[in-house]
């Protein structure tokens, strides 16, 4: 997946802000295409969501409300966009799927996850769930160029 580095950073600044919780959100842009007219997934804004976890869970679960996820929808459908990717930070663990991420994924979105250590963000990973469903594969997270995805991000 390739994104802005300004949605990048935006996607930290929500981890580092969230500390000591998991904060998530999605990444909205255009969704990538697979055959000879191919193109990357790409990010170009961030619509952070609610995590409706409740106490102590909230520093190791997010849980992102169907509506939260209906709404992201119709926000991108409205802007010409799609909701590419689900966000979420990891506070004082590594950027790498749990088991939870794993129960809770869907097949058509990538997963960004930012390792928060003391309430600094740290790795930044992207991930896309098998085919099969059983595992997560990690996917480069490339910065876009603007000029790539048409200029400047709407909204």
């Amino acid at each position: 997946m390739k994104i802005l580095a300004p949605v990048l950073r935006e996607i930290r600044e929500q981890a580092r802000l969230g500390y000591p919780h998991e904060c998530c959100g999605f990444v909205l842009g255009r969704a990538g295409r697979p055959g000879p007219d191919s193109r990357p997934f790409e990010g170009l804004k961030i619509l952070p969501a609610d995590n409706s976890r409740s106490g102590e869970r909230r520093g190791r679960r997010f849980r992102i409300e169907p509506e939260d996820l209906l709404a992201a929808e119709e926000t991108a459908l409205a802007e010409g966009l799609d909701v590419v990717a689900v966000y979420h930070s990891h506070p004082d663990h590594p950027a790498a799927p749990s088991a939870s991420d794993l129960a809770g994924a869907l097949p058509f979105y990538r997963y960004v996850i930012v390792g928060v250590d003391g309430g600094r963000p740290g790795e930044t990973t992207n991930w896309v769930l098998s085919d099969d469903r059983a595992t997560f594969e990690a996917e480069p997270l490339e910065l876009l160029n603007p000029a790539e995805a048409g200029g400047d991000p709407p909204g």
